[in-house]
């Protein structure tokens, strides 16, 4: 892991592939660092210099009282981007990162190729009402509820990357991962993406964008990631992925790579080779 420092925050980032490939920026979802990015980054081509970053709260990065609405951290990763120098690249969001992903898009659209938007919090926000509140709360002291809202999240895994053994380590690091968050971050993200909601605005959506959900995912609906597709004028589809749940870059990271592969390289002939990679390699899970 590498360290980049911004006048808002000190960021830890994983990256994987080449200085010069296509540039490809991975925001994770709450309770999650850039190391639910893992599985997916083992199988992307060096062709693909993929960046996944711990968000604010999280991970090794920097751990803060407040800075914790969706505008605040979409200005974090504005930081990050100027202090990668990146331009013209893709930016992808899953859970709660896909708000944050929108949000940058709004923003700051003439820095991005793309959007991707994984299990993504709808266009509208997701309000948690109260109870959801406590129990997030409550689970900063018990690892065992902790363990099993993370789980419910991966109701595919292990993927056929892993064995049960390897995806075990693995999962135990997510916990670990999760219960060292700052304690302001166990609820501070819920209650931002309450307030929230940029269906107003997504008429301005226009960059190419991509939408994935799995099936099983209990965290965001179908009806949801609907309106968010009909919503935004750049997006002109929903990728399903049939069995897997809400996290797709563990459950399924090969036909992940596939879905996003074959959409950020479209324009790019040079790189067929990725293309052929994802193409070759998309057996765990994929439509019949």
């Amino acid at each position: 892991m590498n360290t980049v420092q911004t006048e808002r925050l000190t960021f830890r980032i994983r990256t994987s592939g080449s200085a010069d490939g296509v540039p490809l920026l991975l925001l994770h979802g709450s309770h999650a660092t850039s190391r639910w990015w893992e599985p997916f980054f083992a199988i992307l081509p060096d062709s693909i210099r993929a960046i996944a970053p711990d968000l604010r709260g999280c991970g090794q990065s920097t751990h803060s009282q407040g800075g914790y609405e969706i505008e605040e951290q979409a200005e974090d990763i504005a930081e990050l981007v100027q202090a990668l120098s990146l331009s013209d690249f893709d930016l992808a969001g899953h859970g709660s990162g896909g708000a944050i992903a929108i949000e940058y898009a709004l923003r700051h659209g003439q820095q991005l190729h793309s959007l991707i938007l994984v299990d993504s919090v709808p266009i509208e926000g997701a309000f948690t009402p109260l109870q959801g509140l406590q129990l997030l709360s409550q689970m900063r002291a018990d690892r065992s509820l902790l363990s099993q809202a993370l789980s419910a999240l991966l109701p595919a895994a292990p993927p056929p990357t892993m064995t049960e053994q390897e995806f075990d380590t693995f999962f135990e690091l997510l916990v670990d991962d999760a219960a060292a968050m700052a304690p302001a971050a166990f609820t501070a993200v819920a209650e931002a993406l309450g307030r929230w909601n940029r269906q107003e605005e997504a008429h301005r959506l226009t960059l190419p964008t991509l939408l994935i959900l799995g099936t099983e995912d209990i965290v965001v609906e179908r009806d949801a990631a609907t309106r968010s597709l009909l919503a935004i004028p750049g997006a002109a589809n929903l990728e399903i992925l049939r069995g897997i749940g809400h996290s797709p870059m563990i459950e399924s990271p090969v036909v992940l790579a596939e879905k996003i592969i074959e959409f950020i390289t479209e324009e790019f002939d040079s790189f067929e080779e990725a293309r052929d990679y994802a193409q070759e390699n998309a057996t765990d899970g994929a439509d019949p």
